[in-house]
């Protein structure tokens, strides 16, 4: 029967044989993958939990009105969560005592009403300064306030080379530049973008159930958010937050937004590797 294979053909096959891994041995590593992701332990796994009331807070004035602005430390939003930060940043080499206000990086995460055509209200960044990082929160207390926001968070986002999200290619980047055109803005110069999304699906796309945030906190972290507000439940509680006129109500979203902010800079610092 072979005989009626030309023989180039039975070349081509015996070669493909050889190539194929043999089932009964070891797995073979697959070259540039990351190490297959492992839940920490019990006790290097941290507990996140949103505090019941807001942190300081300041008001100011922009050309577009006023808005709320909170500026804080990683230690301010968790001193355990302030130490793996701390650990990012000397694999990244990033947040060096007396970093200047050009510091290449910025991390941004937005948190808004919903999809395309409608306002956000939170715009969260963080960038390493003197003494480390320093986290920026931009809040609209009613919708009147979100032209003030966009204008507040515009001189850090000139400052920055490198612009670092998840998912912030098709969300956060878009999104923001859709609203400064809503109010007839010019939107601030896009730096260099690093979207770390897509480099969690090259790494874990076959090892985990999804790749969204809190999956890959919670398995490559070991970050565990007790007493989260989930993001589809964000708008209803803003919404509720105005009608009641109680910006408290809005202290577990901004603790949201601090800790994903957090977690980019740990991602990053973990992923240096690969970036």
């Amino acid at each position: 029967m072979t005989e009626l294979i030309p023989r180039h053909v039975r070349r081509q096959l015996a070669a493909l044989r050889r190539e194929q891994p043999d089932p009964t041995g070891p797995e073979r590593p697959s070259g540039r993958c990351a190490p297959a992701p492992r839940c920490p332990s019990a006790g290097s796994r941290l507990v996140l939990q949103p505090p019941e009331s807001l942190p300081p807070v300041w008001e100011v004035t922009t050309g577009g009105g006023l808005c709320w602005s909170l500026r804080l430390t990683p230690t301010q939003t968790h001193p355990r969560l302030d130490e793996r930060v701390r650990e990012a940043a000397r694999d990244l080499g990033a947040a060096a005592p007396g970093a200047g206000r050009d510091h290449a990086a910025l991390y941004l995460d937005l948190e808004t009403l919903g999809f395309a055509g409608v306002p956000l209200f939170l715009v969260g960044m963080l960038h390493a300064g003197p003494g480390g990082f320093h986290i920026h929160q931009f809040v609209a207390r009613d919708y009147s306030e979100e032209e003030a926001v966009l204008e507040a968070c515009r001189p850090l986002l000139q400052q920055a080379r490198y612009l670092i999200t998840y998912n912030g290619k098709t969300f956060d980047w878009p999104f923001l530049t859709a609203r400064y055109q809503f109010y007839l803005q010019p939107p601030p110069t896009l730096p260099k973008h690093l979207d770390l999304l897509p480099l969690a699906r090259r790494l874990y796309r076959s090892r985990l159930p999804d790749c969204s945030l809190s999956t890959v906190e919670d398995h490559v972290l070991g970050f565990e958010r007790r007493g989260d507000v989930a993001g589809s439940a964000i708008p209803e509680l803003y919404h509720r937050a105005v009608a009641e006129g109680n910006p408290q109500l809005l202290a577990p979203v901004l603790y949201h937004n601090q800790v994903d902010l957090l977690s980019l800079v740990c991602l990053a610092g973990g992923w240096r590797e690969h970036l």
